[in-house]
């Protein structure tokens, strides 16, 4: 028995080495499928520690964001004092690194306020862009043109949603973890989806 397993071990390799396709195929095998399900799996336990802890993952990510605004920082303001030794310039960038250093201690010392101040900004932006979409709505119902009510709906709803993250952030962050969560779970199937794929390929074109 073990001596037909090698025989057709061996008869497979010999095939692989001959077949364009069956080697193509092995190559890509052997070169996705680690990084197929390494991925899925990181992807997956990500998304369930975001899952579970939603606000310490926020924890988590601004300290990140600070840490890299601080090497960041110290990158531009060192290139800076370079810069400003050589060709008398740099000043700007040196001002600019250190902008960047103390907000990076910033979004290290008080996370929580980061991602709120952060939250905010985005959703300041997103209230002008809903005031726009409702002044555009109202406009195209004083016209009579278009599809004018639904635009109106959404439009209120748009900013009503907005209303309610300016006075409830830490609600929205969360929403967006989850959000992000889905996502990752879903790459994490698919990378499996094109494992368990490629894995039958390989098995159709050695067969």
């Amino acid at each position: 028995m073990p001596t037909k397993t090698k025989t057709k071990s061996g008869g497979r390799a010999r095939r692989a080495s001959i077949d364009p396709v069956v080697a193509s195929v092995q190559r890509l095998y052997d070169k996705s499928a680690p990084l197929l399900i390494c991925e899925s799996i990181f992807f997956a336990l990500v998304a369930i520690f975001m899952f579970v802890r939603p606000v310490m993952f926020m924890t988590v990510l601004t300290f990140a964001i600070g840490a890299g605004l601080i090497i960041f920082g110290l990158y531009r303001t060192i290139a800076g004092f370079v810069s400003s030794r050589v060709v008398g310039g740099g000043w700007l960038d040196v001002l600019f690194g250190l902008m960047n250093i103390v907000l990076g201690i910033l979004f290290c010392i008080y996370p929580v306020g980061a991602v709120i101040s952060v939250i905010y900004i985005f959703v300041i932006l997103f209230l002008f862009k809903a005031l726009r979409a409702l002044i555009f709505a109202i406009n195209m119902a004083r016209a009579r043109f278009g599809h004018y009510v639904f635009d109106i709906i959404m439009s209120i709803i748009l900013v009503a949603l907005a209303v309610l993250l300016l006075v409830y952030p830490l609600a929205g962050a969360v929403a967006v973890t989850f959000w992000l969560a889905l996502t990752l779970l879903l790459y994490a199937g698919a990378d499996l989806y094109m494992y368990f794929e490629l894995r039958r390929l390989k098995k159709v074109v050695s067969d």
